[in-house]
């Protein structure tokens, strides 16, 4: 039995290894693909068969758009570093990433093609400057990690991750490695405490007090069927905390607690 699962194991491997080999990794392209998103690709700047986000999209679909930044907007009043290109003056998928980027593969990955070696504040920060005269999301995360606490108690079991870039700020450090193994904890944050990381469904079942899944509130997200910070926030609600609805005599609580 054991000699069968050892040979299933090997054929399993060298699949993938032939179509890492084959197929290579998806923004390696080959030479005469340049035609796929480039009018001329020796222009500069060079012209788009489509507006950039369109051109992202058939690959990365699955993105959940409040959970990331908006795209295809005027910056208006904020500054963009040159390093950081807008396209017809709004910033696109393009401004943050360059898909092109030189580093190995392997890094450029793990960096998300990032155009700036950080992630997380490190990289928010180039555009998002504290102002006293506007109390918004960019001001607060200057002081984010003042009064909050973030516990991790299984390393094994790793967050989505909106909930890492969140953790970074506001998990009583400042610039977080992008390395840095954050897994399953308690957030302790606002006199109160709220685990990340954890199962919607099994805690129910262990625990109780929680309703199925069927009559939570589509407003309500989950990563895997897993609780994470945006679960409850979102840095670009307009409610008070960043909250994905108003907590209004206890609303988004009682949205999954049965008490």
């Amino acid at each position: 039995m054991k000699r069968v699962l050892l040979i299933i194991i090997l054929i399993a491997v060298s699949a993938i290894v032939a179509y890492t080999v084959f197929e290579g990794r998806p923004h390696d392209f080959k030479e005469g693909e340049c035609g796929k998103c480039h009018l001329d690709a020796s222009g500069k700047p060079k012209a788009m068969t489509a507006p950039i986000t369109k051109l992202c999209e058939p690959c990365h679909n699955k993105i959940n758009r409040n959970s990331s930044h908006p795209v295809d907007i005027a910056v208006g009043f904020i500054r963009i570093p040159a390093d950081l290109p807008l396209t017809d003056g709004k910033l696109t998928c393009n401004t943050c990433h360059n898909i092109h980027d030189n580093k190995s593969s392997t890094v450029a990955e793990r960096t998300y093609f990032l155009r700036r070696p950080s992630v997380g504040r490190e990289f928010c920060v180039a555009c998002h400057k504290v102002s006293p005269a506007r109390k918004s999301h960019a001001e607060i995360i200057g002081v984010a990690h003042s009064g909050s606490k973030y516990s991790v108690t299984d390393r094994s079991s790793p967050l989505d991750a909106l909930s890492v870039a969140c953790i970074s700020c506001h998990g009583g450090s400042v610039g977080m490695a992008a390395g840095d193994q954050i897994g399953e904890g308690v957030w302790s944050h606002m006199r109160e405490s709220h685990p990340i990381g954890v199962s919607y469904r099994e805690a129910r079942k262990k625990r109780g007090g929680l309703y199925p899944l069927s009559r939570v509130s589509k407003e309500i997200r989950f990563y895997d069927g897993r609780i994470g910070c945006g679960t409850c926030h979102d840095t670009y609600s307009r409610n008070l905390m960043k909250l994905v609805m108003t907590n209004e005599r206890s609303k988004l609580c009682l949205s999954c607690h049965d008490l």
